[in-house]
């Protein structure tokens, strides 16, 4: 049946491409998701727009605003620290307009890497988040989606998928982001040359056949848990804010540093985001209606 229900969701998801689903200026009574692209990818959604689309089959009355940055392999380092800063722009400016409603980020592979580090820090040393992003994440920020992340180690809490490594730009400090830890999901699988340092190129694309269905409910049971405030311990900014590289990302996936960080999490509530039979029907009837639509 999930099978079933995760291929009706996506081929409904299908129906929307064409809409132009960006922020209007209106405060979500659903949920408000900002996404960003992957490497390369054209400006707009990109594949992780899927899992936000489905998403929204799930909470009715939602919004969805992309990221725009430059998402290219060169100059990577400064492409994505434009991404994470967008990221936190954007959001500010929401939770400021809209100090009422709920968000959820999500990123794939580069822009996974610049949500990640617009909550977490850099990589490598934990780079100042400001007081104000970090209030905003711990009372509306509720739900945190990265595929296939260049930071990706599967020591971190939050982590999921099949691999049992690290990528590209293991995070070796998570100091900042451990209190969202219950509202972070990261996966990435064995193989994948970006976030589990694997030969297998075929995998970094796999996520939203696998896991779309499992990244939309995770937002939906967010949405609907109770658990929307973190208490925040008070930070003081050092003296400079200039992220520090890692590394060097290759399109041939060379190696870096990896690291080994264990914490403990609380697990998200469970159930709050299962299906009632009339969801059910409806999203069986879209996937019907786009199987007819491909055959035509």
């Amino acid at each position: 049946m999930k099978d079933l229900l995760s291929r009706a969701l996506t081929l409904a998801t299908a129906l929307f491409q064409r809409q132009a689903l960006v922020w209007d200026g209106t405060c979500s009574t659903g949920i408000h998701m900002i996404v960003a692209r992957g490497s390369t990818e054209p400006d707009g959604y990109g594949r992780i727009g899927v899992v936000a689309q489905n998403a929204s089959l799930l909470i009715p009355n939602s919004s969805i605003a992309t990221i725009v940055y430059p998402a290219t392999f060169e100059n990577y380092f400064t492409s994505y620290a434009t991404g994470a800063s967008e990221f936190e722009k954007l959001v500010l400016q929401y939770v400021d307009a809209c100090p009422d409603s709920k968000v959820a980020l999500l990123g794939y592979s580069q822009g996974a890497h610049a949500m990640m580090d617009a909550v977490c820090g850099n990589s490598d040393d934990g780079f100042f988040v400001s007081p104000e992003f970090q209030k905003a994440l711990g009372s509306q920020v509720i739900a945190m989606v990265a595929f296939g992340s260049p930071d990706f180690n599967k020591t971190h809490p939050w982590s999921v998928g099949t691999s049992t490594g690290a990528g590209l730009f293991a995070r070796k400090n998570i100091t900042a982001c451990e209190p969202y830890a219950a509202r972070i999901r990261s996966w990435c699988d064995e193989g994948d040359i970006y976030c589990d340092l694997g030969s297998d190129r075929s995998v970094h694309g796999s996520y939203f056949a696998n896991y779309t269905l499992d990244a939309a409910e995770f937002i939906a049971e967010r949405f609907n848990s109770s658990d929307t405030v973190v208490d925040l311990p008070t930070t003081t900014a050092p003296p400079t804010t200039t992220p520090t590289q890692s590394g060097t990302e290759t399109t041939d996936g060379t190696t870096t540093e990896t690291t080994t960080d264990t914490t403990t999490t609380s697990t998200p509530a469970s159930g709050a985001g299962s299906f009632n039979p009339s969801w059910i029907m409806i999203l069986l009837m879209a996937g019907t209606l786009m199987i007819w639509t491909e055959l035509l």
